[in-house]
């Protein structure tokens, strides 16, 4: 696999902005204004911009549980005993 070179600079600014939003709870658009003509804005708000969705994804993975498959009971219906007229004299209109 190919590595990537990034800027030190640029790394270093994510960092902080990644930081900021995990520490203090700031959310990228605070540096809209700030981030369009200063690369080291730019990359702090990427940084805060990648927490926020590394944090949506971990809330959507406590919101959807994986599924157990082995937890789940097995029934089963045995056809041969089954009779399909069971439900003939029940009065579904109720």
């Amino acid at each position: 696999m190919e590595e990537i070179k990034v800027d030190k600079n640029y790394k270093e600014a994510f960092n902080q902005g990644y930081g900021l939003a995990k520490e203090l709870g700031l959310k990228s658009d605070i540096l809209k204004d700030l981030a369009s003509g200063n690369n080291r804005m730019q990359a702090m708000k990427e940084g805060m911009e990648q927490y926020g969705k590394e944090l949506l994804a971990e809330k959507d993975k406590e919101i959807i549980p994986p599924l157990d498959i082995e937890s789940l009971d097995n029934h089963s219906i045995d056809l041969d005993t089954f009779d399909i007229n069971s439900d003939k004299d029940i009065d579904l209109s109720k």
